[in-house]
């Protein structure tokens, strides 16, 4: 802001009209500050519980299911063996591909 700008700024702030504070203002943030609760200090112990507390652990029906289908899908994309005669990799799925005709 130029110079000038400042000096109508102040001049709008030193004219606005202020309000005066009501009598029992002093009281009134008293009482509000009484029914906040207070920060405590917090133990080691108490800080340890509540941040075990924070972890959820799944139940374990879902954990063994997770691990059963990463399993099942690793296991599809890894190759079964390699033989030196052929160079190309046996995959698990290779059963869904057979090279025989209809009958």
């Amino acid at each position: 802001m130029t110079k000038t700008e400042d000096e109508k700024l102040e001049t709008m702030l030193r004219a606005r009209r202020v309000e005066p504070a009501s009598p029992d203002l002093a009281q009134r943030i008293i009482l509000k500050a009484q029914q906040t609760p207070q920060v405590r200090s917090v133990t080691l112990i108490e800080w340890i519980n509540q941040v075990f507390a924070e972890f959820h652990l799944p139940r374990p029906a879902y954990v063994l299911a997770g691990a059963l289908l990463i399993g099942f899908f690793v296991g599809l994309s890894t190759d079964l063996e390699t033989t030196n005669d052929d160079p190309t990799p046996i995959l698990a799925q290779s059963f869904l591909y057979t090279d025989e005709a209809i009958l």
